[in-house]
């Protein structure tokens, strides 16, 4: 991904903000005075995520933001933009309140009509659409943005369309004539894969589609305005398809942002996962998108939801998971005062010039660990039994292995960048079997389920081990003395999987130099059978399997020894980052691809210090001066007595790294400015 390199800090206005003039003159004289801090403004169109806007009332609207814009521009803010909130509608709200959907709504697979979006195939709502974005246009904005409603699920009915029209289109381009319970059926059944990857692709050209129409009609009033899209989060659903080339292209867009969920820090590692979400979605767009803008969500707006400390944190980490801009949807909604957010705002100063210059270091560096798979076909060719395809949208459906981050194992969000791969779960059912054996020539960490799959698949062999039976509960885990257990031989750990539902996986080996690392021990003292095992396989690949609940209770000294070892055996020493102790640090590493730079941020995500530890970093990069980038933005030169440098790996010593605190560090060829 080549980006602009310039930092872009951005500010999305609420209705309420801007609508009535003591609002608005409130708003400008409180922007004015961070003037430094603002670099671009998004009006919204919308308070509500409701899908309809009577024409004449939005076109009153609009002449209010036309309004506003001109002001804007006059008090120096240059770059000023329209964000359509609502082009499908988001979800069910106010419907009780505004005019009903008069155009067809989205119909989920029972035939039940959203409230509240619509059908994106309609042409009655086409029409509608185009001349609400022409009426957006006529604003003379510098940008549009499209906002996250363009997709295909989460739309006051779970999975959409199948309305008679997408029925229409599907039918007269397979050749089928299908209504809707016998395609719904087909789709749910276990022989429906090739329904349900066409399904998927009606839904990417449903998008498209829609996106080159709203392009149309901007484009129609002014040539000059660019055009964004906000993504979709990869781990609530792919049914949408998730062809962001396509999507780009289709709306000619060089904005983008990447969604997802992290309103308030109540549960603070939601902003690691967050981060790991954000770099997916980056690693999915075109070359084309050189503006990308991390949504920073407070949303809806309670100033003590999230403090101001884990927010600039949370836009730090967003820099260094490739965003190059921050998109601020932060500034209270209701009516009254702006001085709760001074605080805010002198926190986003102080940060911009640390922002500015870890996007001029490492902007196009690419972030190497392993990598959790998940593709962005994964509906598509997931398999399906018993009838359960259309499973409901989950708010928090992460990849169970983001887990690994609180244990200070790295991961990257392309398998392009990755040192290894980690199959969980269903996963490898949406890969081919040359797709699968590729990975297995590598490294790989597998869990009890994946390893079914690959089993059934014909690749067990690869695995060194297949499942021999298992255990819902009253069985621990003991390791063995195999060498990766050195110091911790004997160990048990129990995780009470009783109690979580999960399933234990016993193994059996099928191999004589398949290393077991672990074994299920009963209640009762029962040796039971391996629970976990490392194999290399005819292919040259490294294949490390979890049995006994890889993902939860795993963060005990023992274990979190056992899973860095397993990791950087699998990718061949190359794990990106080791850290030496027990501590709750996140590495996020990044290299340039050219081998002639690097840079760590490590993030403490606990409330205790992380004291007196040393960071393994095998990077490419192993000659020249390592600097700390500090708080302000200069960097500090480390003396040599805080590193030491060997052949592709440098090992820092480092005094501290506070609560919830990072700190960062680079090599690169020729010295910056310090201070």
């Amino acid at each position: 991904m080549n980006k602009s390199g310039d930092l872009k800090l951005s500010f999305r206005i609420v209705v309420h903000r801007y609508e009535e003039e003591e609002q608005f003159q409130q708003l400008l004289s409180f922007l004015k005075e961070y003037k430094d801090a603002v670099d671009e403004l998004a009006i919204f169109t919308e308070y509500w995520h409701y899908g309809y806007f009577p024409l004449d009332e939005f076109g009153a609207r609009c002449a209010i933001i036309e309004n506003r814009i001109e002001r804007l521009r006059a008090a120096g803010f240059r770059n000023v933009g329209v964000n359509m909130l609502s082009t499908l509608g988001h979800m069910p709200e106010a419907w009780d309140f505004l005019p009903a959907l008069p155009y067809q709504g989205a119909m989920d697979p029972n035939g039940e009509v959203s409230t509240s979006s619509f059908c994106a195939n309609s042409a009655d709502f086409r029409a509608y659409i185009a001349k609400k974005y022409i009426l957006a246009a006529r604003t003379k904005p510098a940008f549009i943005w499209v906002d996250d409603d363009v997709r295909m699920f989460g739309l006051g009915v779970d999975y959409s369309c199948f309305c008679p029209e997408c029925l229409r289109i599907y039918n007269r381009k397979y050749g089928s004539d299908f209504k809707r319970e016998q395609l719904v059926n087909r789709l749910n059944s276990s022989e429906g894969g090739i329904e349900r990857e066409r399904w998927v692709e009606q839904n990417i050209e449903t998008i498209a589609r829609l996106l080159e129409h709203i392009a149309e009609a901007v484009r129609g009033v002014d040539s000059s305005i660019e055009l964004g899209l906000m993504t979709v989060s990869l781990s609530i659903s792919t049914y949408s398809g998730n062809d962001y080339p396509k999507w780009f292209e289709a709306l000619k867009a060089v904005k983008a942002r990447p969604g997802g969920g992290f309103f308030e820090d109540s549960k603070p590692f939601g902003l690691v996962r967050k981060i790991h979400e954000t770099n997916r979605q980056i690693g999915l767009y075109p070359d084309s998108v050189r503006d990308i803008q991390y949504e920073l969500e407070n949303f809806p707006f309670q100033r003590l939801s999230k403090s101001v400390h884990i927010t600039l944190l949370e836009c730090t980490a967003a820099i260094m998971a490739g965003a190059n801009g921050v998109a601020f949807d932060a500034l209270k909604g209701e009516k009254g005062s702006l001085e709760e957010y001074h605080e805010l705002m002198l926190g986003i100063q102080s940060s911009r010039p640390m922002w500015a210059e870890m996007e001029r270091i490492a902007g196009n560096y690419r972030a190497s660990g392993l990598y959790p798979a998940l593709p962005a076909d994964y509906e598509a060719k997931r398999k399906v039994e018993n009838g359960n395809w259309f499973d409901s949208i989950a708010v928090d459906n992460t990849p169970k292995p983001y887990v690994l981050s609180e244990i200070g194992i790295p991961l990257a969000m392309t398998p392009d960048s990755a040192c290894g791969v980690i199959l969980s779960g269903n996963m490898p059912e949406a890969y081919s079997n040359e797709e699968l054996i590729a990975m297995l020539s590598r490294g790989v960490l597998l869990d009890g389920r994946a390893l079914e799959i690959l089993t059934e698949r014909g690749l067990g062999a690869y695995c060194g081990v297949a499942v021999d039976r298992t255990y819902d509960n009253g069985v621990v885990e003991r390791l063995t003395d195999d060498p990766l257990n050195d110091g911790h031989q004997g160990e048990e750990r129990d995780t009470r999987n009783s109690l979580s539902k999960s399933l234990v996986y016993a193994l059996k080996p099928l191999h004589e130099d398949v290393r077991v690392l672990s074994r299920l021990i009963s209640f009762t003292n029962i040796d039971l059978a391996p629970a976990s095992s490392v194999y290399e396989n005819s292919l040259g690949g490294r294949v490390a399997v979890q049995g006994y609940t890889p993902w939860q209770g795993i963060h005990s000294a023992v274990k979190r020894t056992q899973l860095l070892r397993i990791c950087d055996w699998l990718s061949y020493g190359r794990l990106p980052a080791i850290i030496d102790r027990t501590c709750k640090v996140v590495p996020f590493v990044k290299e340039a691809e050219d081998g002639s730079g690097w840079f760590v941020m490590l993030l403490n995500g606990s409330f205790d210090e992380a004291s007196a530890l040393e960071v393994k970093l095998r990077v490419a990069a192993d000659k020249g001066a390592v600097y700390e980038l500090m708080a302000d933005g200069s960097s500090s030169l480390l003396p040599v007595s805080a590193y030491r440098q060997g052949v592709g790996e440098i090992i820092l010593s480092l005094d501290r790294i506070g609560s919830w605190q990072s700190r960062m560090f680079y090599l690169v060829k020729g010295a910056p400015t310090t201070k």
